[in-house]
């Protein structure tokens, strides 16, 4: 017989070479399950961690929702009880139902877009750029002309490959740095756009006093923060807000980066890939 058959029986029979094949093979495999289970862990961690972003964003804005709410609810208490002293003056009640309508809508979509954007997660795949703009917008609950700040809104009506939920939550941190470093001077702000056959591009952009050399190049990354002004509270972060706004646009395909020099401003650029106009939002 030669060597080769001889070779052949040995492995057959169960020789060392031969049990050594299985156990490496079972050791693979079991590695491979490690392996899954860590990035199911890390899955699980990392949406976590977005959601209790998004809390700790509603947690920062509540003291200026809350004051949003009494601005509204001041005029409408006001005219109710002008209209109750004068119950025969008309124009007085009907000047009161106008401005009682007019606050209930203005504070209802408050809510609306605030309980929208606490919620853990959504399962819709594609987002109307428009509709989230303006989610994101009365999320801020106070408009940011009343801060002396210009916006201006200038966006595609169409549909991006990215849940509406992570995109209000993108836009929503870049608006609410932007109006945190002009809160106190003022300027311009804007949310600008154009779409392409397969993209969307999508600029944040804001004139304030733009960001640091030293933190440019990191700025996504975790904990990198800065406080154009030490005395004012209101600046104070966690140093994750841009960290999760990347991680947010990357799992859907697309890109996020900055433009800045020191006092002449910030620009965000965004791109996101376009969805098909059959995709559902809701």
């Amino acid at each position: 017989m030669s060597p080769g058959s001889t070779h052949e029986v040995s492995v057959e029979q169960g020789s060392p070479e031969a049990r050594e094949h299985p156990d490496q093979l079972q050791q693979v495999e079991q590695l491979l399950r490690h392996f899954e289970e860590l990035e199911r862990q890390l899955d699980q961690v990392r949406e976590g961690l977005t959601h209790s972003h998004r809390l700790a964003t509603l947690g920062t804005i509540a003291t200026i929702i809350a004051h949003e709410y009494n601005n509204i609810l001041t005029p409408v208490i006001t005219y109710a009880q002008m209209a109750l002293a004068s119950p025969d003056d008309h124009a007085l009640m009907k000047k009161t139902v106008e401005k009682s309508l007019a606050g209930a809508e203005r504070a209802a979509k408050i809510s609306s877009s605030l309980l929208g954007f606490a919620q853990e997660a959504d399962l819709a795949h594609a987002a109307r750029v428009p509709e989230v703009v303006d989610d994101a917008v009365s999320c801020l609950g106070r408009h940011p002309s009343k801060d002396g700040i210009d916006l201006q809104i200038d966006v595609p009506d169409v549909l991006v490959a990215i849940s509406p939920l992570n995109l209000q939550q993108v836009l929503l941190n870049l608006l609410l740095n932007a109006r945190k470093v002009m809160r106190r001077t003022g300027g311009r702000m804007s949310v600008t756009g154009r779409a392409t056959p397969d993209l969307v591009h999508l600029e944040v952009a804001d004139s304030g006093p733009g960001i640091p050399e030293e933190i440019r190049d990191r700025l996504f990354e975790p904990f990198v923060t800065h406080r154009h002004d030490p005395t004012d509270a209101t600046q104070r972060g966690t140093g994750l807000g841009l960290c999760i706004c990347r991680d947010l646009v990357r799992s859907a395909g697309g890109t996020i980066g900055v433009e800045s020099v020191p006092g002449q401003g910030a620009t965000f650029h965004l791109t996101l890939p376009r969805a098909a106009d059959i995709f559902e939002t809701t």
